[in-house]
């Protein structure tokens, strides 16, 4: 082999590397990173998704660790009331609380408005307050925004606020909604106590940012 040759064989070698390392680095500019608020991890591998939460927070999952009860649904369709996540100190039928549900509607005709207006429309068989409820029930409800769109930790959500009355007391609520392949969602209700709201708002917000889709890839649509 000549020495001309060999330097050519060189010369690409270096490039075809330096090639090589700017599509890695492109990559990992432009690729979401997945980071997580609490070092407190709860992850479901039956239902694809996972939930960060505070030091002095617990949950729970029901006795299998993945649901907590089935929810009264219509037709093909299939709900869970998979977990509840409390302040240690209340406990779970305290006056602060954030409950994961997952819907399957098995059905390709939703899309993520769609099932946002029909958990808001009293008329629908999707109704927040009849199917996405647990053992205690909320009376007198009645949202008091408009949804709208946000993007904790990237993944796109639908979300309203509400009240109602428990055992005689005001509480404010929050949803968030969310889906995948417009078969599926995810619902998460945040609700206090009125008094205990706002001090709680902050908690909430980091909470949304550290729910993770399992198995399921991040998207912007």
């Amino acid at each position: 082999m000549t020495k001309t040759r060999r330097i050519k064989i060189l010369v690409a070698a270096i490039l075809t590397f330096v090639i090589a390392l700017s599509m890695v680095a492109c990559q990992t500019q432009d690729g979401p990173k997945e980071t997580h608020v609490y070092e407190n991890r709860y992850i479901n591998h039956r239902f694809y998704y996972s939930q960060g939460y505070p030091e002095d927070w617990a949950f729970s999952a029901g006795d299998d660790e993945f649901h907590l009860a089935e929810l009264n649904t219509v037709g093909n369709t299939e709900g869970y009331l998979c977990a509840k996540f409390f302040p240690k100190d209340s406990g779970p039928n305290g006056d602060v609380s954030f409950t994961v549900y997952k819907y399957n509607t098995n059905s390709m005709m939703n899309t993520l408005n769609g099932i946002t207006e029909n958990l808001m429309n009293p008329n629908s068989v999707y109704y927040l307050n009849d199917v996405f409820v647990e053992e205690l029930q909320r009376d007198s409800f009645t949202f008091t925004t408009d949804w709208a769109q946000e993007k904790p930790n990237h993944f796109q959500w639908n979300t309203a606020n509400y009240k109602f009355v428990r055992e005689g007391e005001d509480w404010n609520g929050k949803f968030y909604v969310s889906t995948g392949n417009n078969t599926w969602l995810f619902l998460v209700c945040m609700e206090t106590k009125v008094d205990k709201w706002d001090a709680n708002l902050e908690t909430f917000g980091l909470m949304m940012s550290d729910f993770g889709f399992e198995g399921f890839e991040k998207t912007d649509e």
